[in-house]
């Protein structure tokens, strides 16, 4: 048996600010499932948008699990981050043949994008 990631869950304090951040971020809207939950669809990959209050667990936020997503121009999204308000935590940097950076979202998770060089 192989294991096969199929979705990863991103825990919120604030669920209408964060459905609107990644909807904004991600470029499409998603579905609410139940009270804590909501899903976008990423190509067959769900990633899903958690109220863990609602749900009485504890989370500590950080950095223990880093979402990574290739862009086409992670300069150009680095910039449109920055003129909305979102903390940089790894500036831009060329890494192999990549150029990545990190961001913090609005529930303060870190998060990676990187575009590959050709």
């Amino acid at each position: 048996m192989k294991p096969k990631l199929e979705s990863a869950y991103i825990c919120v304090e604030d669920m209408e600010r964060a459905v609107g951040f990644y909807q904004w971020f991600l470029g499409r809207r998603g579905v609410k499932k139940g009270d804590s939950l909501y899903m976008f669809d990423l190509d067959r990959f769900r990633l899903f948008l958690f109220d863990h209050a609602k749900e009485n667990e504890t989370v500590k936020y950080g950095d223990n699990c880093l979402l990574s997503f290739e862009v086409e121009d992670a300069k150009t999204l680095e910039e449109k981050l920055v003129r909305r308000g979102q903390k940089i935590v790894f500036p831009l940097k060329k890494i192999l043949n990549n150029i990545v950076f990190e961001f913090e979202d609005t529930e303060g998770n870190h998060i990676e994008i990187y575009s590959k060089i050709e």
